[in-house]
């Protein structure tokens, strides 16, 4: 009892100490919440109470290892249940299962299996998919499982999309596909033992005899068939322990409801409630400003947060130029700890809010021989829409390729089906030929319809098409690939964009490693060396075992974990809060928590940053830091603004400011200046409408064309450092920062929509604008045809008509 007892503090005692009756623990972040739930059980086992009676359900298979081996020294030789709700319930389906139509040896589906059902299903409905794809079909009824809707029930549902209306039609089909199966998928297991206890009243009281003391960890994460299980095995025996924490409920999108615990206390009037405000994790002024950002919630259950931790440094507020001085700056800064400081690279984690963030991370990480690791999250070249276009682009490189043929000769979808393909590749094994070559063949290929043979004539044309860009700039081939295939519209069409990753998203950051490949290579460039590249990077990676690496994660992912040590990239508006979170209040404070665990998940040091511009599509376009910054503690923080040399253009941001609450110690760090920690300065950010990250203010004169040339100008300028921006103009040899000063018309000015006039073809207008820095091209449209120009070598003819 002395063990179990020992070093708890009096909150942590109460709730060990507690036998019968409710019991709701609000755990803060990093207050020892394992500690008690481990040594509640402990208790319970020491005051005589049978292991078997004792159930502990948890979200991860870690946390239930973790729990287990805790008890077991404290209580050898007494096993308690403790797994996830879905083994769980699995478990006792096998004990039930003719009660659900299955029987005992039961499949359960993986994600791979559920989406091949998915598609039968799908098929057998007779259900078309034009305006859907079989992976939102199966979010739509993952979504009523998780809601406990049967397939009868869907289509009654309030508030139904046109995309659940479809999956309405396709759920019982699936639901008695899988039943003809003998099979469930991951959903299943709850959706199928909730029913099971609410029509079965002689189950329930058995099982709720059985297990007589219900431990649920991360309660705030439940979901309403985890909810109606848990109340359900808790009716005569009452004993419901739940431990959670309302300020970090941050999976709302995935069918968690905060009401479960907020609720608790209406569910249990005489529910014993116990606050663990303690921090043993965090350093004071970390705890101070997640404490403060979090108070801005009002559905919360309220805590004191304190810590007995000594002060620690103040939280970075570091501002950069672009997203690629951010992660360059990142991985710098973990390098010089490395080497200065004695710290490992484990002790490091870099959050963001979408997984498309992470790919100038993983290059900056690469570029210093820094080992890293992505957590719940691929790897920025494995994800499904980045592979299909370097499978493009590796056919286009090197036609011979078949894998890659075969990747994409249907993606987008365009009719060519399986059997098709077998029969093209019959065919070229037949002749000893590439498929690509077999497929120009179609016509030939007797076994194959007229209309599929046409088909994949379709493609091979495509495909010309395609070919005739690869001498072109990466960008340029990029962007032609993705407009010739209408690749985004099929990704809009067919993915199921998430909070944490966006395929849209991930295809703009693949042309903004285009564009920043065109800036690095502007003479030597080519489509096979950024191939060469990217397929030695991936070998790279996938040796790399050790487990001594940065952590690159999403602020999801981070959830449970800590690091001496943690770096918040892009704490900007539209990225976070997301710019899906304005629809409701629930989801903006979801927004909010999620800030807060991901500031709770640091021991030491922590550093938030934003960017003056971020590349978007290719192009550098202002942002606007996120509204959550300005409720953060100054008294805590430290500015650190980086600056660069922009001559006339450093008053780029200066038309507005932060509110008083940013007067700031500041660190100006640039080439030519002092780091001093007495500095001080105003912060100055891009004043931008709340309403597009995209679209520049209005303003008196030519404003919004001289802060597009200020982002060229810094393009320009990075590309200058290197020795590789100088462009040729009137038989001279100039850098950008000379083109400037002599008055010529700055790049940036030209932009679509703009009337231009040319000695030669005469008026006209820009329809298009591609290119950074010396490969800036646009086209024109004159009276008689169009014509592109490259800026650098077109300014001093192509004059803007104002």
């Amino acid at each position: 009892m002395d063990a179990i007892l020992r070093d708890l503090t009096p909150p942590q005692r109460e709730a060990v100490q507690h036998i019968d009756g409710p019991l709701l623990i609000l755990a803060g972040p990093g207050s020892g919440k394992t500690r008690v739930v481990t040594h509640r059980i402990a208790n319970l086992l020491h005051h005589g109470i049978d292991a078997h009676q004792i159930l502990a359900l948890t979200f991860t298979n870690k946390a239930a290892d973790e729990m287990r081996t805790r008890v077991q020294g404290l209580a050898p030789g007494r096993p308690v249940w403790m797994g996830t709700f879905h083994r769980f319930c699995a478990q006792q389906l096998r004990r039930y299962a003719s009660m659900v139509g299955l029987s005992e040896n039961y499949s359960i589906y993986d994600t791979s299996d559920s989406k091949q059902a998915m598609k039968r299903a799908i098929e057998a409905a007779g259900v078309s998919t034009t305006h859907t794809s079989p992976e939102q079909i199966a979010a739509s009824i993952s979504h009523a499982k998780n809601r406990l809707i049967p397939p009868e029930m869907m289509t009654d549902a309030s508030s139904m999309t046109a995309r659940d209306a479809i999956a309405a039609r396709v759920y019982p089909v699936y639901q008695q596909q899988l039943l003809t199966s003998n099979a469930v998928d991951f959903d299943d297991l709850l959706f199928h033992f909730a029913r099971l206890l609410r029509e079965n009243p002689d189950v329930r009281s058995s099982l709720d005899q059985h297990y007589r003391y219900i431990m649920v960890d991360e309660y705030q994460d439940t979901n309403l068939a985890q909810y109606a299980i848990v109340r359900a095995l808790s009716i005569q025996q009452p004993n419901l322990a739940v431990t959670g924490d309302p300020d970090q409920s941050i999976y709302g999108w995935r069918g968690a409801d905060l009401n479960n615990i907020l609720d608790f206390e209406k569910d249990y009037p005489n529910v014993t409630t116990v606050r663990l405000e303690q921090n043993y994790r965090s350093t004071p002024n970390i705890l101070r400003v997640a404490d403060q950002l979090i108070r801005f919630n009002r559905r919360r259950k309220h805590k004191e947060l304190f810590t007995d931790h000594p002060e620690g440094d103040p939280v970075v507020l570091r501002i950069y130029e672009d997203g690629y001085e951010e992660a360059d700056d990142i991985a710098d800064q973990i390098l010089d700890a490395i080497h200065n400081e004695g710290l490992r690279p484990r002790d490091f984690a870099v959050f963001c809010r979408m997984n498309a963030l992470t790919r100038s991370l993983e290059h900056a990480m690469r570029k210093r021989g820094l080992p890293y690791q992505i957590v719940n999250g691929l790897e920025f070249y494995q994800r499904k829409e980045i592979k299909d276009l370097l499978a493009y682009l590796h056919l286009i490189n090197n036609p011979n390729h078949d894998v890659a043929l075969l990747r994409v000769i249907n993606t987008p979808t365009r009719g060519i089906g399986a059997k098709t393909i077998a029969r093209i590749q019959q065919h070229a094994d037949r002749l000893g030929i590439p498929m690509l070559e077999a497929a120009r063949r179609a016509d030939e290929i007797e076994s194959l319809p007229k209309r599929s043979a046409s088909m994949v004539l379709n493609f091979v044309r495509l495909y010309d098409r395609l070919r005739v860009k690869a001498t072109a700039t990466l960008e340029d081939l990029l962007r032609y690939l993705v407009e010739e295939t209408q690749f985004n519209d099929y990704l809009e069409r067919t993915s199921v964009e998430s909070t944490t990753n966006n395929p849209v998203a991930n295809v703009d950051e693949l042309i903004n490693a285009a564009v920043e490949f065109d800036l690095q290579h502007p003479d030597e460039g080519s489509l096979e060396l950024f191939l060469e590249q990217v397929a030695l990077v991936s070998d790279v990676d996938a040796f790399e075992e050790s487990d001594d690496r940065v952590t690159l994660m999403t602020l999801h992912a981070a959830k449970g974990l800590e690091f001496p040590r943690v770096f918040i990239i892009a704490v900007e508006d539209e990225l976070l809060p997301h710019r899906r979170s304005r629809e409701t209040e629930a989801q903006y404070e979801e927004e909010r928590r999620l800030l807060f665990v991901g500031i709770t998940r640091a021991k030491q040091w922590l550093q938030l940053s934003h960017c003056k511009r971020r590349s978007i599509r290719g192009d550098m376009r202002p942002v606007v830091a996120s509204a959550f910054l300005t409720e953060l503690p100054r008294e805590d923080m430290r500015l650190v603004e980086s600056s660069v040399d922009r001559d006339f253009f450093e008053n780029e941001y200066s038309d507005g400011g932060y509110p008083d609450s940013w007067d700031l110690p500041a660190i100006q760090v640039g080439d030519d200046a002092t780091a001093s920690d007495d500095q001080t300065s105003q912060v100055q950010p891009p004043v931008i409408t709340d309403e597009d990250v995209c679209q520049l203010p209005d303003h008196e004169g030519d404003d919004d064309v001289v802060r597009e040339a200020v982002a060229t100008e810094s393009s320009y300028r990075r590309t200058a450092k290197r020795g590789k921006a100088k462009v040729s103009i009137a038989g001279g040899l100039k850098t950008a920062a000379d083109l400037m000063a002599a008055g010529a018309t700055p790049p940036g000015a030209y932009r679509e929509g703009a009337v231009v006039s040319h000695p030669s073809y005469g008026q006209g207008t820009i329809v298009a604008v591609s290119g950074r820095g010396p490969k800036r091209s646009v086209k024109v449209k004159f009276a008689d045809e169009e014509a592109s120009f490259l800026i650098a070598y077109a300014a001093a003819d192509l004059s803007l008509v104002q």
